[in-house]
């Protein structure tokens, strides 16, 4: 009998052994503003989701082109001109449920958006505001917002490349060059 249990365990700890194998090292992870949400390193072709208001189309397109350029699943949403606030926040919840490893958001209206920020911060997303700040509440009053911003400009292909840099860097595990 205590020959078996012997068999027994020296089988399993082989086996939980070989179960070690070889792993990549993940990428240093960056920082967060709020130290809570996920910090980046992620694979080059995960999707990165983006919502924006009505009439940024021209923008949309320049994030999408780069995006997919630079090797990421892109998935746009703009939001319609009427009801847009609850639009851009289904937006951002159903790419947090679609798997967005991040989130460019260029909100309509800011405060509307601080629920679903927050749950893409719970759910490991890394936010990145275009213009304005967006803020979030939690649950346990973090108040936490986008973890970065990139500054928009008047043109739309100037704002999609800094855009896609900052994804870049995050995706690389490193901290974006950009104003938070």
């Amino acid at each position: 009998m205590r020959i078996t249990v012997v068999a027994v365990l020296v089988g399993l700890s082989l086996a939980l052994t070989g179960c070690q194998g070889a792993t990549t090292a993940a990428p240093t992870p960056v920082r967060s503003t709020d130290l809570t949400s996920s910090d980046g390193g992620f694979d080059r072709n995960a999707v990165v989701g983006v919502v924006l208001p009505a009439g940024d189309d021209e923008l949309a397109v320049d994030l999408r082109d780069g995006l997919d350029d630079a090797g990421f699943r892109a998935e746009v949403r703009v939001a319609p001109s009427e009801g847009a606030a609850v639009a851009q926040r289904r937006a951002v919840d159903g790419l947090v449920r679609d798997g967005a490893k991040a989130l460019l958001v260029r909100a309509v209206d800011a405060d509307a958006l601080r629920e679903a920020v927050q749950t893409a911060h719970d759910a490991g997303v890394v936010v990145v505001s275009l213009g304005d700040t967006v803020p979030a509440s939690g649950t346990g009053g973090d108040g936490v917002s986008a973890d970065h911003r990139v500054r928009a400009s008047d043109d739309p292909e100037v704002t999609a490349r800094s855009a896609v840099e900052v994804v870049r860097s995050l995706q690389r595990g490193e901290r974006p060059d950009v104003d938070d």
